[in-house]
């Protein structure tokens, strides 16, 4: 999975560090959840087993690579130039970690009934799955026209990856093995795994072997990693196996070809029949040399090159290459002149042609994606294709475009991250305002890692309330406050709290509406300008037209302002960020990226920042034409509608009303519980002391919601249509 985080680190103190330039970028999930190691229980024998699936019609090899052509076995039993274009299914949904493996046989089942009607042909996971992900894909492809395909991840231990930073350390070999072994037994259908706590485990009799073209073992490998193994073992400059050997090969490299050496050997000796093998990896590891990267120190200090491992004659199946690359990260897809410069510049494309012309071997994009997420963490100066706030639309097209480069330069194929959204996962901008044990609970839609999926979770069994300027789904209860001729209502659900203005004789584009919000006791602002409040505001909704809206918050409550002006000096201090009942509301912002100093010509890119307060007007009714994604506020006859997500309101998970407390006291970002949030309406026109109406909702553990397909999935689909 995606682990890059834009040159900043996670939780806040690395973070920090990140941001100075003094650490290197950090996996954006959670290690522990993720790390599959698997125990067999029972000694795997490769005699067929008795079960209720058909025994494959075919042991033989299912897939080769010859030069840069990667092949699949057609029904007449000869090879075939095949292009790979497909999807990367994560391990969880909504209300589950990924080592809780809570997607179940039935999701999948329908799951792969829309990536086949996607016109993809490859799935990639990238651990070992429970069985009824087997059961699934062989049930399912006995019956469809075209088969999906499976590339096999198997995932490395993090937590000793990042204690000994040494691929030799002998226990993290002893579990990577196993899980190589055990790997090789599931896809056939042959094991019986002890299911251990955050690690898949079971009865796999499922023979899925006729569909799996491929393995990629390993994570993105982080310079600290590499390095480390390189200084811990000098001696490791060589290997020659029966069907792998190095050539000028650095001792990570030699560890991955006694890897490969172990994989192939041992299905070969069990089930008579050789794969092709990729080894996971990313741009910061790439072999290419990139002079224009602004922070090479983390982005470019280290190389792995594949191509210093070869095959023998003895390792027919052949291997190929697999790299992650996202059109925004790193740095260099902005700035570097190699890939900027031009009249038209497609940095994306000038990465791949000059990546895949190094390599002798075929080449495959295993990860490439953009996430529709409101909020934003890094940007492409050149193109547009950020790391967040992409409309879904926008998605499609983008996803679209990457593809054909993938094609153009003649690469193997692509596969999208993701096929669905990942509730659990964290980004490094808001995961300290964030409960880190209830991320998978809540949709935050200020995070771009939860965001990658074509296939969305919908808040609760259907949407509480869409933002169109209609009222048939709200009524007389959710009414809060009302004041000066304005009505205020209110409901919220995993997502978002929502608001319903009624007017009144006030005009929207005409007058200014304000909303105020009470969270947090014992500070807030009294006043602002002329408007007198009944309780102390933390936020304040500022609704005037189309273009003009946006959410502010009291500068003492200005989380960004604490962590970069306070916590660090990053950015400049703010007036009033340390006064309580200062009258004052500012903008609420996202930090994107640190400064930057571009190599070729030394010129100062400053700190960036995004403001996450803007708010965009449109229509959010998945079923209308004029459906906006990304949309914020709508207004029609007379009523203003609008939806927040729960992380602009500073809160760490709304399902335990738990937000962010007041760390001028507490001096960290940490969490307090509250009961219920105030609110109340009112104008530029209004007077007297404004009235706050009470706002509580109802705690809930497990999340309620419903999926549906982006408007990316369709246009993505005509994509797939015309690849053969």
């Amino acid at each position: 999975m995606k682990r890059m985080c834009t040159g900043f680190l996670i939780p806040l103190g690395l973070t920090l560090f990140c941001l100075l330039g003094l650490a290197a970028c950090s996996p954006a999930k959670p290690a522990p959840v993720e790390t599959p190691t698997l125990e067999t229980t029972a000694e795997p024998t490769p005699e067929p087993t008795a079960t209720p699936f058909p025994t494959p019609g075919y042991y033989g090899s299912v897939s080769r690579v010859e030069g840069k052509s990667f092949l699949v076995r057609e029904e007449n039993g000869t090879f075939s130039p095949f292009y790979v274009k497909g999807v990367n299914i994560g391990a969880a949904k909504p209300g589950y970690w990924p080592g809780e493996f809570g997607i179940t046989q039935e999701d999948y089942l329908r799951w792969f009934q829309l990536i086949g009607e996607l016109h993809a042909n490859t799935i990639r996971v990238y651990v070992p799955q429970m069985p009824g992900f087997y059961h699934a894909l062989l049930t399912y492809n006995l019956q469809a026209e075209q088969p999906l395909y499976l590339m096999q991840g198997i995932y490395m231990n993090e937590e000793l990856i990042e204690a000994h930073r040494n691929a030799f350390y002998p226990e993290l070999i002893d579990i990577f093995y196993r899980d190589l072994s055990n790997t090789i037994d599931i896809i056939h259908g042959n094991a019986t795994v002890e299911k251990l706590p955050g690690n898949a485990g079971g009865e796999y009799r499922a023979d899925v072997s006729e569909y799996v073209i491929g393995y990629l073992p390993g994570i993105e490998f982080s310079a600290d990693f590499i390095l480390g193994t390189n200084e811990q073992n000098p001696d490791k400059t060589a290997f020659s196996g029966t069907y792998v050997v190095t050539e000028n090969a650095s001792p990570f490299e030699v560890f991955l070809a006694e890897a490969q050496e172990y994989m192939i050997d041992y299905e070969q000796s069990r089930y008579n029949v050789q794969r092709p093998i990729a080894i996971t990896s990313w741009v910061t590891a790439d072999p290419l040399s990139h002079p224009g990267e602004p922070n090479p120190s983390m982005e470019d200090a280290v190389t792995l090159d594949v191509e210093h491992i070869k095959a023998t004659s003895a390792y027919t199946a052949g291997f190929f290459a697999s790299y992650h690359v996202y059109p925004y990260y790193p740095d260099m897809m902005s700035y570097d002149p190699a890939y900027v410069s031009g009249e038209n510049p497609n940095p994306y494309l000038a990465y791949l042609t000059e990546l895949d012309a190094y390599h002798t071997m075929p080449v495959l994009i295993a990860e490439f994606g953009i996430p529709t997420s409101r909020g934003k963490t890094h940007v492409n100066a050149v193109t547009g294709f950020d790391q967040g706030n992409i409309e879904e639309a926008a998605q499609g097209e983008m996803l679209v475009s990457m593809m054909n480069d993938i094609r153009n330069v003649g690469c193997m194929g692509g596969l999208i991250f993701s096929w669905q959204d990942e509730w659990f996962k964290r980004t490094w901008n808001t995961t300290d305002q964030e409960e880190t044990e209830r991320r998978p609970y809540w949709h935050s839609v200020e995070s771009p890692e939860k965001c990658f999926g074509l296939l969305a979770f919908d808040p609760g069994e259907t949407l509480a309330v869409r933002i169109d300027g209609k009222t048939d789904d709200w009524s007389e209860s959710d009414v809060v406050s009302e004041s000066n001729g304005l009505r205020l209502s209110v409901q919220s659900d995993e997502t978002y709290l929502y608001f319903k203005i009624d007017l009144g004789a006030a005009q929207f584009g005409q007058d200014t509406i304000y909303i105020t919000a009470d969270t947090i006791p014992d500070q807030g602002n009294l006043s602002f300008g002329a408007l007198q409040f009944a309780s102390a505001a933390d936020f304040l909704i500022q609704l005037h037209g189309q273009d003009d809206s946006l959410m502010l918050v009291d500068p003492y409550y200005d989380v960004f302002q604490y962590q970069y002006s306070v916590q660090t000096s990053l950015v400049e201090p703010i007036e009033h960020q340390s006064d309580l009942n200062s009258g004052t509301f500012v903008p609420l912002y996202a930090a994107m990226n640190r400064a930057l100093v571009l190599p070729n010509t030394e010129e100062l890119i400053p700190f960036s920042k995004f403001d996450a307060g803007k708010l965009l007007y449109g229509i959010t009714d998945p079923d209308s034409p004029a459906f906006n994604s990304l949309a914020d506020f709508y207004a029609k006859d007379g009523v203003i509608e609008l939806r927040i997500p729960w992380l602009l309101f500073s809160v760490r998970d709304p399902g335990t009303k738990n937000i962010i407390a007041d760390w001028n006291k507490t001096g960290a970002v940490t969490g307090q519980s509250i009961e219920s949030f105030s609110f109340a309406v009112c104008s530029d026109q209004s007077t007297g002391s404004i009235p706050f109406g009470t706002y509580t909702w109802e705690s809930w553990d497990l999340p309620t919601y419903h999926e549906r397909l982006k408007k990316s999935y369709a246009i993505v689909q005509d994509l797939f249509a015309e690849i053969p």
